[in-house]
């Protein structure tokens, strides 16, 4: 029997909580409405996601959907710490060169305490440490993070689709794609076969502007979706795009 799951994670913060639940219920509601039964769960950490995808029997994920926070590393669930740690002096500088980046730059001074820690799923260590040093938040590998190595992915179908709903899983950032790893989601379309296919945004994501009239529903903006590991969507819109096995089928 094929099975399609719904995730929808934790957050810092209480109201993102519930709108990536409101969106998972949406995504759910349609499933119903094409006459298809899907598993909604709540997860808290990188840990949570994998025990649910490996505990599924071999070749019976239809689809995965996840509801959450992302960026270019993976899925990011972050909590506050109850006591702020000193920042390392590499993770300080870090932190402080990569949002000199950015719009959200930082100084040394505000970068000099840790204040939350993450609890995603991720690519791999290394990536786990980039993020780590965006945020300026800490991370303990024996916890409850998880990688994709951690992931049975013989548990998915042949023509499996996965969806990341949160932001930038699908961004490329030329330098570090050129010399480290590829985005999020290609690297776990890496890993399935070559019928099956995974969508993330290339940018910020928010539920509240979709073109379909659904209020909560982060199926719209720009992505790229992978099959196999090739692109085979690249910068397009994501409310016009039907996929097989999707909650917007083919």
């Amino acid at each position: 029997m094929e099975t399609r799951l719904i995730l929808h994670s934790d957050s810092i913060s209480r109201s993102d909580v519930h709108t990536f639940k409101a969106a998972a219920l949406q995504l759910q509601k349609d499933y119903v409405n094409l006459g298809l039964k899907s598993e909604l769960q709540f997860v808290r950490s990188g840990k949570d996601i994998v025990e649910i995808i490996n505990k599924q029997k071999n070749n019976s994920i239809a689809s995965l959907d996840i509801v959450s926070h992302g960026n270019q590393g993976g899925i990011h669930i972050a909590r506050k710490l109850t006591n702020p740690i000193e920042s390392g002096f590499i993770q300080k500088r870090a932190h402080v060169v990569i949002r000199a980046q950015t719009n959200i730059r930082q100084n040394e001074q505000q970068a000099k305490e840790i204040e939350e820690s993450m609890h995603g799923f991720y690519t791999n260590w290394i990536t786990q440490k980039g993020v780590s040093y965006y945020y300026n938040q800490s991370f303990d590998s024996s916890t409850d993070i998880r990688n994709l190595t951690d992931i049975h992915f013989k548990n998915f179908t042949k023509n499996a689709f996965v969806e990341f709903h949160g932001c930038r899983t699908a961004e490329v950032i030329p330098v570090m794609n050129s010399y480290f790893k590829d985005n999020f989601a290609k690297e776990f379309s890496d890993n399935l076969s070559n019928e099956a296919v995974v969508v993330g945004h290339i940018n910020n994501s928010n539920p509240n502007y979709s073109p379909n009239s659904k209020k909560s529903d982060y199926r719209h903006g720009k992505i790229r979706a992978y099959k196999g590991g090739r692109l085979i969507q690249d910068k397009v819109e994501r409310s016009s795009l039907k996929f097989i096995n999707s909650s917007t089928p083919a």
